[in-house]
């Protein structure tokens, strides 16, 4: 048998403690040509510092890494540093930021200028989609040029969940929705699926075994546990809802899906909340994952850690 082909992707993050494991997953189960911060789980300095960091600490310096937007597009940034630290990676990234010039180029104008070299690959965000709306608006082109535009974000209409909404939607709505409006092959995985696939914490003692990303997961992720265990409903487990994303590039067979066109209540109480959008509106459907086989979940994350075992200066 041949070797699998690794999938084309482009990582748009907000690093965060599980953007960190999902970029780690990533840089062993895909081409990754490329990752673009956007300020969320914390601030754009600490986000594009962040996955500098995590990136050298992997021993990869040669993808490009570019500084998005600094907040949402109409309303102040909420940050998350209860689940991941003042700095984004629990005490090990709480000093670290990178100071983004404004004169700095954007990844929007990068994506803009290097349009032929990512035509066709696949785009996972996984922070709020500030930097998404920000490159369809200044370049309409973008919203048709990915092969598709994996999300992870919101709640599918109508799912039972133990959260009304999801950070990265409640952030900055208004980028959800014109991204939902704009936006071609969307796909979407909410925390509806992302909350099924949990990791049991007795897991995190497997960490050791992984080379240089093992010792960094085992590093930051007891903090994000600590304020994360419980979510899904189960007291001895958590979410990593950035993997689940990464997971559904590599193995979309390990999902349900169903198409629905969607758009996102940008202001007052329901806030956030992804719903179905009006027939008469016409927008393009939106692929949203309805069901995981966590099982199978679990041991794509584990067999995909391999690489790091297999290579432990990486």
């Amino acid at each position: 048998m041949g070797m699998v082909q690794k999938p084309p992707v482009w990582l748009d993050m907000d690093p965060g403690i599980d953007d960190a494991w999902a970029m780690a997953l990533a840089l062993a189960a895909c081409d990754v040509r490329g990752i673009s911060a956007v300020a969320g789980n914390v601030s754009l300095p600490h986000t594009f510092a962040n996955a500098q960091k995590i990136l050298r600490t992997l021993s990869v310096d040669d993808r490009p890494v570019l500084p998005g937007a600094i907040g949402p597009l109409l309303t102040p940034l909420m940050t998350a540093p209860a689940f991941h630290g003042v700095g984004g990676l629990a005490d090990w990234g709480e000093t670290t930021a990178a100071p983004v010039d404004p004169q700095d180029e954007r990844v929007w104008s990068w994506w803009s200028t290097h349009r032929a070299e990512i035509q066709g690959i696949h785009l996972i965000a996984t922070g709020p989609l500030t930097n998404l709306a920000i490159s369809f608006l200044a370049f309409p082109a973008l919203a048709d040029i990915w092969g598709s535009i994996t999300l992870m974000c919101g709640v599918m209409p109508g799912a039972q969940t133990d959260k009304a909404q999801e950070f990265n939607v409640y952030v900055d709505p208004h980028a959800a929705d014109y991204v939902f409006h704009w936006g071609r092959r969307v796909r979407l995985v909410g925390i509806h699926v992302a909350h099924q696939a949990l990791i049991p914490l007795e897991d995190l003692s497997r960490l050791g075994h992984y080379g240089k990303a093992g010792a960094m997961l085992s590093r930051v992720l007891p903090f994000y546990v600590q304020e994360a265990r419980g979510e899904g409903g189960n007291p001895n487990a958590f979410p990593v809802d950035d993997v689940v994303a990464v997971a559904s590039v590599v193995r979309p067979d390990l999902f349900q899906w169903r198409d629905m066109p969607l758009a996102v209540v940008r202001e007052g109480p329901l806030r956030g909340t992804v719903v179905l959008s009006p027939i008469d509106v016409k927008r393009p459907p939106v692929q949203v994952a309805t069901d995981i086989d966590v099982d199978g979940f679990r041991q794509w994350v584990w067999d995909t850690m391999e690489y790091y075992a297999e290579h432990p200066t990486t």
